[in-house]
């Protein structure tokens, strides 16, 4: 059917019913017979109207095509349903089922189940059935048969979606092989049809698939021909058919609007079409048709036409002969081009090049309509305009800009008046660029002394301006990256604070700061420093909008400007988005590609400021917070941030004070207890510190505090200090024996000469060294540099025991425990306080504490709070605990009744 029109493959399908109808199923189509004996042939039987059929299926068939003659796609389904429910009324079938697959259309079929209620299979089932056709289908090769519920697997299947203890299978044929069956569900008291009745239904079967096929062809047909206009249309190329013996040439779509014709008028005769052929080509063109048709050979011609409204047009036709089977040509087809614009354009580039190719000026000819008529190849070097681009324009239209059209306009009636004009101006390039060149027109005048055209010549002298333009801009950019400088980011911020201010607008300042940036240029290098800078101002300039700043300060720091922010969700989106970019590795030459994160800082105008060093200061206290809650995020400026900056400076002072007097800072003591008898076996000594002014001050705030200013030694050694002091009172005192356990940061335990702190205090105060335990992190057990092991070494000979503090929040590794001489591991409270809720909580923590164990060390549990954590730790053996749920942190008069109480 691919070869037949819309209209031909009505008429196909209008033949093909008749032959159905009168019986000749052999014409209409083939297939296995269809007798109930599985005989795979069936002798010649009377057509099923002629009176052989039962009187009650008389009229079946003639009622189906009358239901069918006025099937269209949208009305199927519901055509087919009413076939079925005919069928199903004259054979007393309860319910039927109808598959179509038509052959011609891809991943297309057809279920029909004849009514949907209650009682009935639904259609989902139906489609159910169909979609496991491969388990059933085999029966269709048997032809019309019974299928019982008791039979075979795939009886099984289709009697229990039909809902019924028989089933009259009817398949349907093709050429091809089965294309689909009608189900009729019976039951044992059902007449079954004889095979004058089951032929009947399966010519309706049959006339059902040729209905659904007949549709799907001609949908099919009527979208090829909707393509093929639309293709024609893209292409400018419309075809047609000449049909000679009935002297009718038809046009496509596409070929009546290059002859402008009407779409209704696109059938005419062959004068009809000589008519429209340019008188000159006219006889050319029907000497070519005619040698098209003495030769039984195709064609391939220029020529013009004159269109109804006067246009013309030259044509590129392109043509061949179709033969009968004697050889004479009967039709001829083909397509036709508007070649027009094509070949003027063709003349206009000719001239051009013979006229200016050898010129390294560039040479522009204009008509006296301002019209560009011609270009130099120079001209094209030099503004970056295509000759296409131009031609045809307006002169005042390509580069030019307002202000330039009065120029234009001074100069053209200088050349009227004067023959020519000379002078500098400046143009513009295709990519904007603005550029100097001198210029020289002049104007030619035709015999009649009328002017005809005007002559540019102009040459280019940006060279001579580039060397003073690329000083200025050294001066107001980063010679690295090529992004504004500090001097150009504040007049651009200024500028844009001044245009916020009036538009009652906001301005948004973004810092920017590569983490960790030092790490690279000490790694790889500067020069791949420097390539990342690189890539990262491109990336930044690329991804946001022309009317934003992108600057770089200096060193690792981009400064973002965004102008017209409307509301700080705005400011977060662009955020994010710059987050984004950090997200994807950066190439740093070499074949080295890395990733770098960034954290910044945001200040909004007038929120946070209203001059360009406060929002700058401003959105660097931004960044150094964003910096010091985790890196690679952003952080929008609050007062509270620069106060937070102000009382780190100031607690910084006065934090050096309290360590040099002895009555601000006091050790307080957390209890560690037996898990499984209560009493108290050691404690924790945690620091505090009383402030004249605050009162009491929690470590969380001043310990980061010490570390930016670098106390953290000299609070280490005052700890160690009061802890041997304390421990040596409660040793004169008569307490029993515990231990306690003393934090060491990790720059103290790695910078040396902690073993001989350590020795001299014990010495000092004359205590028992198994009292006492330091505590350390994992993060200073990963180096075994020398000066580790030493220390380790001199601890233990000391006798001190040595606890690993917050076991598995860092780099946990077995390779270290196994190393170096451990007592303990201390479960950090995070694990600890999910074993409540959380399987991997509890995964963790006895899997931690099973390890401890097989390496002979001790485990304590902190952060204990509630029972369920204390049975938790019991059941899987841990043996000391400490937390909220046995005490808090006591002060040291409180924590030495209770150890003397003990």
């Amino acid at each position: 059917m691919n070869g037949l029109s819309a209209d031909q493959a009505q008429d196909h399908w209008s033949l093909v019913w008749k032959r159905l109808v009168q019986g000749d199923h052999a014409s209409a189509v083939t297939g296995p017979s269809l007798n109930t004996s599985h005989n795979p042939s069936l002798p010649h039987m009377a057509s099923p109207v002629t009176g052989q059929v039962p009187l009650h299926l008389e009229s079946l068939l003639d009622f189906s095509v009358r239901c069918f003659m006025a099937t269209s796609a949208d009305s199927l389904q519901a055509d087919l349903r009413q076939v079925l429910l005919q069928i199903g009324k004259r054979l007393n079938s309860p319910r039927q089922t109808l598959f179509l697959c038509p052959q011609d259309v891809e991943a297309m079929h057809v279920c029909v189940l004849a009514e949907e209620s209650l009682g009935n299979p639904s259609q989902q089932e139906v489609e159910a059935l169909f979609a496991e056709r491969t388990h059933w289908c085999h029966l269709l090769e048997a032809g019309v048969q019974t299928i019982t519920a008791d039979g075979d697997e795939a009886g099984q299947l289709i009697c229990r979606t039909l809902q019924a203890e028989l089933a009259l299978l009817v398949p349907v044929y093709t050429s091809q092989g089965p294309a689909g069956c009608l189900l009729l569900a019976v039951d044992a008291a059902t007449r079954l049809p004889s095979d004058s009745e089951r032929l009947l239904l399966s010519s309706v079967a049959q006339l059902c698939y040729l209905v659904a096929d007949r549709i799907s062809v001609l949908g099919s047909l009527r979208e090829r021909e909707r393509l093929l206009q639309r293709t024609e249309h893209l292409a400018g190329i419309g075809s047609w058919h000449n049909d000679l013996v009935n002297d009718r040439i038809t046009f496509s779509r596409e070929s009546a609007r290059i002859f402008g014709l009407r779409a209704d008028a696109a059938d005419i005769h062959a004068q009809g079409f000589l008519a429209l052929v340019h008188a000159q080509d006219r006889e050319r063109v029907k000497q070519t048709l005619a040698q098209s048709t003495e030769r039984a050979a195709g064609f391939d011609m220029r020529y013009r036409i004159c269109t109804p409204s006067g246009d013309v047009r030259l044509i590129h036709g392109l043509g061949d002969v179709v033969t009968d089977a004697a050889g004479s040509v009967i039709a001829r087809f083909g397509s036709v081009q508007d070649i027009t614009e094509s070949h003027d354009r063709d003349r206009r580039l000719q001239q051009a090049a013979q006229v200016f190719e050898a010129t390294t000026e560039g040479l522009v000819i204009v008509d006296t309509q301002g019209r560009i008529e011609a270009v130099n190849p120079a001209f094209s070097c030099i503004t970056g305009y295509r000759a296409d681009d131009v031609i045809g324009r307006r002169l005042q239209d390509v580069g030019q800009r307002v202000s330039d059209r009065t120029l234009l306009r001074s100069v053209v009636r200088h050349c009227l008046r004067h023959g020519c004009w000379r002078g500098e101006v400046v143009n513009r390039r295709a990519n904007g660029e603005m550029y100097p060149q001198w210029l020289s027109v002049t104007c030619l005048r035709d015999a009649q002394g009328k002017v005809s055209q005007f002559i540019a010549l102009f040459a280019d002298m940006s060279p001579i301006r580039r060397s003073e333009q690329q000083l200025d801009f050294l001066a107001h950019h980063d010679a690295l990256t090529g992004l504004p400088n500090r001097s150009l980011l504040l007049s651009r911020l200024q500028s844009a604070i001044d245009s916020a201010d009036s538009k009652r607008r906001r301005v948004a300042v973004l810092t920017i700061d590569l983490d960790h940036f030092k790490h690279i240029n000490d790694s790889l290098g500067h020069p791949a420093g420097d390539r990342l800078l690189q890539a990262c101002a491109r990336r930044l300039r690329e991804r946001l909008r022309e009317s934003d700043t992108v600057a770089r300060q200096g060193g690792d720091e981009f400064v973002v400007i965004l102008e017209n922010v409307v509301n700080r969700e705005q400011v977060e989106q662009v955020a994010d988005i710059i987050l984004g970019l950090f997200q994807r590795a950066f190439d740093v030459g070499a074949g080295r590609e890395l990733y770098i994160g960034a954290s910044f800082g945001i200040t909004l105008f007038p929120d946070h400021g209203r001059d360009a060093t406060q929002l700058l200061s401003n959105a660097d206290v931004a960044m150094y917070h964003a910096k010091r809650q985790g890196r690679n995020h952003y952080q929008f400026y609050t007062n509270d941030l620069t106060q937070a900056a102000n009382d780190r400076l100031e607690l910084g002072s006065q934090l050096r004070h309290a360590l040099q007097h002895d009555d601000e800072l006091a050790l307080w003591f957390q209890p560690q207890v037996d898990s499984y008898t209560g009493v108290m076996v050691g404690a924790e000594a945690l620091l505090r510190w009383e402030h004249p002014q605050e009162g009491l001050i929690m470590p969380g705030r001043f310990i980061p505090v010490a570390e930016d200013n670098g106390l953290m030694p000299e609070l280490d050694h005052w700890v160690l200090t009061h802890a041997c002091r304390q421990l040596a009172i409660w040793q004169s005192n008569g307490a029993e024996p515990f231990v306690l356990a003393v934090n060491i940061t990790q720059p103290t335990f790695i910078a040396g000469g902690l073993v001989n702190r350590v020795q001299s205090l014990l010495s000092q105060y004359r205590i028992d060294p198994t009292w006492l335990e330091l505590e350390i992190t994992e993060g200073a057990l990963l180096e075994p540099t020398p000066q580790v092991l030493a220390t380790i070494d001199g601890l233990k000979a000391l006798g001190i025991t040595l606890a690993v503090d917050d076991f598995g929040t860092g780099y946990s590794s077995l390779a270290y425990l196994q190393r170096f001489r451990l007592d303990r591991l201390k479960i950090d409270r995070r694990f600890v306080s999910s074993v409540d809720e959380e399987e991997e909580g509890r995964v963790i923590t006895s899997t931690i504490i099973r390890m401890a164990r097989g390496l002979g060390l001790d485990v304590v549990a902190e952060g204990v709070e509630t029972d369920g954590q204390l049975a938790y730790l019991r059941q899987h053996g841990c043996e000391i605990c400490q937390g909220f749920y046995f005490s808090r942190p006591l002060p040291e008069g409180e924590f030495s009744h209770r150890l003397m109480r003990r």
